[in-house]
């Protein structure tokens, strides 16, 4: 399921991408959850993290596509955003927001079919690089680059992140399994710490996302171990 944001001020073109991608999802065989907006504020207002690709609109009413683009960068810089527009030459601003694409007016399929399986292919590389935690307010999608580590407090799972912090009902080993891949490893019982934000090493302290963490004495060995093996492997 991937989810897909239209924002446009015009009906006909809202009915016209979101006719594009129903037909894009058949041919593909994906599911697809799409929403559309009819101006850049209730987009934001409604945006919640979990667009993975957004179809924008430049020249609307209110503020334009590409004042909304810069606010959702201030929040969001994993999402995928294709431009529609009729001005071809709004494309040198679109780098400044690190638009994926542009599709220009009137849109073909042949055309929207091209960059559109483009940004899905985005969309995926994105998606093996965060992880999905359930919260009492919903689902919430974290980048993995951007966790600092993971507390646990009476079987609560707090995960510290650039954006703050996030918590969820769950286990401690069931992360530290899930993120084996990405370099997370134990250095106490209450802490899942991702080694590329380690930036200080004491004798029984690290320091990760500027938080001195206790290292467990029952664990320290396996875990110095760890990150032993894992700065080596930065320096090569």
């Amino acid at each position: 399921m991937y989810r897909i944001a239209i924002v446009d001020d015009q009906p006909g073109e809202r009915d016209l991408l979101s006719e594009f991608l129903h037909r894009f999802a058949a041919e593909r065989n994906l599911a697809l959850d799409i929403s559309a907006y009819e101006d850049g504020e209730s987009f934001l207002a409604a945006c919640d993290h979990n667009f993975e690709i957004v179809l924008m609109d430049i020249e609307m009413q209110g503020i334009d596509g590409m004042e909304t683009a810069r606010r959702l960068r201030e929040r969001d810089e994993r999402i995928c955003l294709l431009f529609v527009t009729y001005l071809a030459n709004y494309a040198v601003q679109g780098y400044g927001v690190r638009a994926l694409d542009f599709l220009v007016k009137p849109v073909s399929y042949e055309n929207f079919k091209l960059k559109l399986n483009r940004a899905v292919m985005a969309a995926e590389h994105a998606r093996k690089k965060e992880i999905i935690v359930s919260t009492s307010e919903g689902d919430r999608r974290i980048r993995i680059d951007d966790l600092y580590y993971i507390e646990v407090m009476n079987h609560t799972l707090i995960y510290h992140t650039g954006e703050g912090e996030v918590s969820s009902r769950g286990s401690i080993r069931d992360c530290e399994m899930r993120l084996a891949p990405y370099d997370f490893a134990r250095c106490s019982k209450s802490y899942l710490v991702n080694m590329h934000h380690v930036t200080e090493i004491r004798r029984n302290e690290i320091r990760a996302g500027g938080t001195l963490l206790p290292i467990g004495s029952t664990r320290k060995q396996a875990f110095m171990e760890e990150l032993t093996r894992f700065m080596g492997e930065i320096v090569l």
